[in-house]
């Protein structure tokens, strides 16, 4: 999800003081964390991602709000 789409959500349902903090980058190892990403799907990931970019498939942005 685009990073304006998601916080215009945020601010959409209440919440204030949006901030967007830290970027980490996202691999291979962390989508296993997730259920959406079966072992079925992480084993197609492996095949086809070269082994050089399977660390930094995505990114993963932080971002902090407070709900007043």
């Amino acid at each position: 999800m685009a990073e304006r789409v998601f916080a215009s959500k945020v601010q959409k349902v209440g919440f204030v003081d949006i901030q967007r903090g830290e970027e980490l980058p996202f691999g291979v190892d962390e989508c296993e964390q997730y259920p959406l990403f079966t072992p079925e799907l992480i084993a197609l990931m492996r095949r086809l991602i070269p082994p050089e970019r399977q660390a930094t498939v995505a990114r993963s942005v932080i971002f902090t709000a407070r709900k007043p």
